[in-house]
């Protein structure tokens, strides 16, 4: 009884195999472009003393004149925060002993629709005593519409490559999963240099004309005869 139980299953197992579709998996990407309305700037101030007091106020004395500066440049409170505020005690290996310091960490980050105030924002942190900027971004702020035509795109191409190899031996290809990905224009890196002349003139910055807006997607296709 056992034997035929166990060979009735092999012969079920062998026909569900041999009647199960074949897929394929393919990537598919789209790209389209757009005129940036908003940048953002991270901006970062670190501090350390031995003392955790010293260096807590020092953050605290840069951050507030940075902030103070922007907002004399034209900036609005809603423009204006910070985030990621740390302290931590742990070697200085900037020295040669590594002597135990207090490190103190605070970011800024500045978010504005006018284009043309991205080089007076880097000057006034520069004039702020900040010479750490994470990264520049220049995006849609309403992306949505250029999205959606990313991924019409992303799955028009994922299609093309499936159907490309499928109909080498005459299958026809329909979706049986998608997984979405989507990738946010690459940030432009940028260092402050704190020797710099304290002066009101904008640090020179490229504002690029377009930027991409990328979609991917993963696609399983069934294939049929």
């Amino acid at each position: 009884m056992k034997k035929t139980i166990g060979t009735l299953f092999l012969l079920t197992s062998a026909f569900s195999l041999a009647n199960e579709t074949p897929t394929i998996s393919v990537t598919g990407t789209g790209t389209v472009s757009g005129k940036p309305d908003t940048f953002s700037i991270i901006a970062t101030v670190e501090t350390t003393n031995k003392n955790s007091q010293t260096a807590i106020s020092e953050n605290t004395d840069i951050v507030n004149k940075a902030i103070g500066l922007l907002k004399k440049s034209g900036l609005k409170e809603n423009n204006i925060k910070t985030e990621n505020y740390s302290l931590n005690y742990r070697n200085d290996y900037n020295v040669k002993d590594g002597e135990m310091k207090y490190f103190v960490r605070n970011q800024i980050l500045i978010t504005s629709n006018d284009l043309d105030k991205a080089g007076t924002v880097l000057t006034a942190l520069n004039n702020g005593g900040v010479n750490n900027i994470g990264e520049i971004n220049f995006f849609i702020a309403d992306r949505k519409e250029l999205e959606d035509k990313a991924y019409k795109l992303a799955y028009e191409n994922a299609k093309y490559k499936a159907a490309l190899i499928a109909g080498i031996d005459d299958f026809k290809v329909s979706p049986k999963n998608i997984d979405l990905n989507y990738s946010m224009p690459r940030p432009i890196s940028f260092m402050l240099n704190s020797a710099a002349k304290a002066d009101d003139t904008p640090i020179p910055l490229t504002v690029p004309n377009d930027v991409d807006v990328t979609a991917s997607m993963n696609v399983i296709f069934y294939m049929e005869k």
